[in-house]
């Protein structure tokens, strides 16, 4: 009796329930759905954080016709230091195209020389070379570029141009297959040290002398020290490797004496520098399809470089509902993030920020290289808004949105 008394009752109660909302869409009007446009204004690069200092602090210089790496064969000096062992010449560069070595400055290719292509805005410092062999064609760019402090910030503090940036854009124009690989060999001297020695973040109590680092062991920047000593380095120059997913880092650096790859067309052995040290960077070989493209680039000077395009780039979606009085989620996926990034949510009056803090730093990226801010917000009534995420990087993102009740 109790039982069939229970399900009788439980039975009345689903009824009722599914009778409320009946009764309720008989007694009011259909709300209209809301119908949301969302429009992308065109991302703005702000000036950054920290301006950049217009006077140039480094110096790069061609060898020229005269040498073997014609114009692929240059040196690099900083407020008068020197970073290479010649001033003109110590970085030098060779190609394997179909495993055939070849010196850019001597035949059967052909090196030309040009400029670098203008970008609006922007004053660009640099150079531009271009080698051509079996419809395959390689353009190197080397451009001045700021650096990052290597420290936190002090106020009013910018960013040096102190840095070198080379770029690789290499392009299979031929119907063939071809295969290519880059081999960088850079004579090294620092300030005063012919023997100068390395460190790495991935290696953080250990001077890196006669060593090869492969793959993952290839760290974001490389140190080289006027002294082998961690604590107290005297002056320090860096590579940086980590240039955005775009660009390869080098597969192979290697650390080494100059006797190790000199007059060596391609291999570098791996030997202690013993007075008198040199650095090798190998891109490996890999087939390029009719019409396929590599970029490979590093960079060397005082200061650590930044991705050539603007760090941390951001791509914006929303969830959740645009409903006036409920929550709807504002997700910032961040690729490439760089150390200390932080990202500002600016929400236009009628929004109103729920949950996430006004400015978060960017996590540190995950396997993928991305990372990811969340923020929950609240719309308080139909209209037209502008919702802004700008980030410490200079880049703002702006999205226009429209809510409005569906016709």
């Amino acid at each position: 009796m109790t039982h069939r008394f229970l399900l009788g009752l439980l039975t009345l109660t689903v009824v009722l329930a599914a009778l409320v909302p009946a009764l309720a869409d008989d007694a009011v009007p259909a709300r209209r759905p809301v119908r949301v446009t969302i429009h992308d204004d065109k991302p703005v690069v702000a000036e950054p954080v920290l301006p950049v200092d217009p006077m140039q602090h480094v110096v790069y210089q061609f060898g020229g016709p005269g040498r073997v790496g014609g114009l692929m064969d240059f040196g690099v000096m900083v407020d008068g230091k020197r970073l290479t062992f010649s001033p003109m010449g110590g970085i030098m560069t060779a190609f394997k195209i179909d495993e055939q070595i070849l010196q850019p400055g001597a035949p059967p290719g052909r090196l030309e020389k040009g400029s670098l292509p203008a970008r609006p805005g922007k004053n660009r410092i640099g150079q531009q070379a271009t080698y051509t062999y079996n419809n395959m064609r390689i353009i190197q760019t080397v451009e001045v570029v700021p650096g990052r402090p290597t420290a936190k910030a002090l106020p009013g503090q910018k960013q040096r141009l102190d840095v070198v940036l080379v770029r690789y854009f290499v392009e299979n124009k031929d119907s063939r297959p071809h295969s290519f690989a880059l081999r960088i060999f850079l004579d090294m001297l620092l300030v005063d040290n012919d023997g100068a020695l390395f460190a790495a973040p991935n290696f953080p109590d250990k001077i890196l002398d006669g060593i090869e680092l492969k793959g993952k062991q290839v760290p974001d920047y490389l140190k080289v020290l006027q002294r082998p000593d961690l604590k107290n380095p005297m002056y320090v120059s860096h590579f940086t490797y980590a240039l955005g997913r775009e660009r390869e880092r080098p597969d192979r650096v290697i650390l080494t004496n100059l006797g190790g790859g000199f007059g060596n067309p391609w291999d570098i052995r791996v030997v202690p520098a013993m007075g008198d040290s040199a650095v090798g960077m190998f891109w490996d070989t890999r087939p390029l399809q009719p019409g396929g493209k590599r970029e490979l680039a590093y960079s060397y000077g005082e200061g650590i470089a930044s991705n050539p395009e603007p760090e941390g780039k951001i791509e914006v979606t929303f969830g959740g509902s645009f409903e006036p009085g409920k929550l709807f989620n504002i997700t910032a996926y961040v690729q490439d993030p760089p150390p200390g990034q932080t990202l500002t949510l600016e929400l236009p009056p009628g929004m109103e920020r729920i949950e996430g803090k006004e400015r978060q730093p960017v996590p540190s990226a995950a396997a993928d290289g991305g990372s990811i801010v969340l923020w929950k917000a609240r719309v308080h009534r139909m209209g037209e808004y502008a919702l802004r995420i700008r980030s410490s990087t200079g880049l703002t993102q702006t999205r226009l949105i429209t809510i409005s009740r569906a016709e």
